[in-house]
């Protein structure tokens, strides 16, 4: 049985007796394509109304270039562990992919590293955020270091008290990040619409950071809390 679609494929055969065709019916799809921290879904073999339909490299190549500032002459599209190679006119169709396929973007000067938003909040995340993560996994050490018990009872009070003060000031310290990140200038009206979105969902990744360390934080708080009790004897073990 054959199937007839506007994107198939046409095959011909000759004999001495006579030449036909057979039409295969080749399905349109979804793939992901990640670049950078940021993913996208594109149609391919699909011809929509009002839209560029996306059947050949070159017009893939085209689409992702658009969708990400990146150059399509030097970005490489990795898909299955191998490198899309082949003219812009190769057919998609004969590069096996299935639905939901992933390719990753790698390579091409990326214009978000020139977006003035867009360093604002990497230079943030380097100067504050990586020094707030640092500053957690400190106080885990030493939290459990106290946990150890190898110092005298006194002794594991008064270092209790100092590290409740700690953590107690690390979750006022992500407060005053998250306010500042929220407060940011990452956006103007000259920012294009594809570069706004990787602004907005680069603050979103750091925002989820510090809330995760935040959580993270709450739960070390508690640990230390029932610590407390057992050296001040309000919990027996």
């Amino acid at each position: 049985m054959f199937f007839f679609s506007k994107n198939a494929l046409n095959f011909r055969f000759s004999s001495h007796l006579a030449s036909f065709s057979l039409i295969f019916f080749i399905p349109a799809m979804k793939i992901t394509v990640s670049c950078s921290s940021v993913q996208t879904i594109v149609d391919i073999l699909d011809e929509p109304e009002g839209e560029e339909s996306i059947m050949t490299l070159g017009q893939l190549r085209e689409r992702i270039a658009s969708d990400n500032d990146v150059d399509v002459e030097t970005m490489k599209l990795l898909h299955r562990g191998k490198f899309l190679q082949g003219e812009a006119d190769v057919s998609l169709s004969t590069m096996n992919f299935k639905e939901n396929d992933k390719i990753i973007v790698m390579g091409g000067k990326n214009a978000m590293a020139d977006d003035a938003g867009f360093k604002m909040l990497m230079q943030y995340e380097k100067h504050n955020l990586s020094n707030l993560q640092k500053t957690y996994d400190v106080n885990l050490h030493d939290v459990a270091d106290l946990e150890r018990g190898f110092l005298e009872k006194p002794k594991q009070v008064e270092m209790g008290k100092k590290l409740e003060k700690k953590v107690k000031f690390f979750n006022e310290e992500a407060e005053r990040h998250l306010e500042t990140l929220d407060g940011m200038n990452i956006i103007t009206d000259a920012t294009p619409e594809n570069q706004a979105k990787r602004n907005r969902e680069k603050r979103k990744t750091l925002v989820n950071g510090i809330q995760t360390l935040l959580n993270q934080n709450d739960a070390l708080l508690r640990r230390l809390e029932q610590y407390q009790k057992i050296l001040n004897g309000e919990i027996v073990e």
